[in-house]
């Protein structure tokens, strides 16, 4: 049985609502982002906490796979991963793709706008039903499309994909620790050219090239845990200090909006992230990990899911009702401070959905699942 590591939680959670933030201010209301953005540009770089999620998703696989498949993959472990991986992400992803559709139905009866139609055509909706979402070849060159319901679902999808090679990957990377920062040096420099080869920043890597996106930064997330495993960087550093530094590091990074030097703005806060999880993964009495450690920060990073998938669906709830109650566009005309009071009301409701659907959709989906499915094998 493997050991919780609670602060990670915690931090999932956190980096969910620096998310949910990043949209709403600059899709949703971009006057809220206009306002953060005059004293600093870390929520616009919301985006970039993706990248934290796809290599915390190595790490803590890593914590909790490594025992079945550091020495071999059979078809017997590797399915019952499998199905919990599916168990995981597949019932609230399809619950709030089912809203989306309800979504457009009403529009057909409220509003004289077409339903079904723009990203919200019934193939894209057979792609996300089936989670292959970033395998739409139509698009143009380098795949960019606009081929997702929900918009953060396409992350899933190209989880899920990494998820099926996963078990293999850690029988590749599981050769000796010397090797260790020579991989982990290679793949941070096949991220900096997947970035300066395709569009020059990390927002914008989604389709096809968001698979090798997911599965280099999965890669940095599984030798992050090696280094965690072994343990020898305790005896030369204070974990505080690490912490303090990998969390200065990033704001730094976020802080500012290179347009200039895009590609290595986004590359160098990869680091970061993997500094940070090192960090706070080993339990200790500093300010830090005890924050993280507390209940309200633990119960946020448990319902993070939840917070991640169900907030862009309360953005086009959001902006519909709006449309039909207002006759305009949501935001229109909103002052700054009616702006930021928008996007304190649209986190507390996002909390309290997220909460509800954890509760009644995601843990009840998930368990039912597992024990139908797992019961038959």
């Amino acid at each position: 049985m493997y050991k919780h590591i609670k602060p990670l939680t915690s931090l999932r959670g956190i980096a969910a609502l620096f998310v949910v933030i990043h949209h709403f201010s600059y899709y949703t209301l971009p006057k809220t982002g206009s306002t953060l953005s005059a004293y600093s540009d870390f929520f616009k770089n919301g985006y970039l906490w993706v990248d934290f999620f796809f290599i915390l998703s190595g790490f803590i696989m890593t914590h909790v796979y490594v025992g079945d498949f550091s020495l071999k993959v059979n078809s017997s472990n590797y399915r019952s991963y499998l199905l919990s991986r599916f168990a995981r992400i597949y019932p609230l992803h399809i619950f709030i793709l089912s809203l989306f559709v309800g979504l457009e139905i009403i529009k057909i009866f409220l509003l004289p706008t077409s339903a079904f139609t723009g990203k919200f055509n019934l193939t894209a909706l057979f792609a996300n039903v089936f989670l292959l979402q970033a395998f739409d070849l139509n698009c143009p060159p380098l795949f960019w499309c606009d081929t997702y319901w929900n918009e953060p679902a396409w992350s899933i999808s190209v989880e899920f994909v990494i998820y099926c090679i996963f078990p293999f990957l850690l029988l590749l990377l599981r050769n000796s620790p010397k090797n260790d920062l020579l991989v982990y040096s290679f793949t941070l420099i096949s991220i900096l050219l997947l970035i300066a080869f395709t569009r020059g920043n990390l927002d914008s890597i989604i389709g096809i090239p968001s698979i090798a996106r997911c599965g280099l930064e999965c890669v940095l997330g599984i030798i992050t845990y090696k280094i965690y495993y072994r343990g020898n960087y305790k005896k030369y550093f204070n974990l505080n200090l690490l912490s303090i530094i990998a969390i200065t590091w990033i704001i730094m990074i976020m802080n500012y909006y290179w347009n200039y030097w895009r590609t290595l703005h986004d590359w160098l806060v990869l680091p970061a992230f993997c500094l940070l999880i090192l960090a706070v993964s080993v339990n200790n009495n500093g300010v830090i990990s005890k924050f993280l450690s507390s209940r309200l920060m633990l119960y946020l990073g448990t319902i993070s899911y939840s917070i991640y998938m169900i907030h862009w669906f309360i953005q086009e709830l959001l902006k519909l009702f709006w449309l039909y109650e207002f006759h305009n566009p949501f935001g229109k005309g909103f002052t700054e401070y009616e702006a930021l009071t928008s996007l304190g009301v649209f986190l507390m409701i996002v909390l309290l959905t997220a909460s509800l659907t954890y509760r009644f959709v995601e843990v009840p989906a998930r368990n039912y699942l597992k024990s139908t499915i797992f019961a038959k094998q």
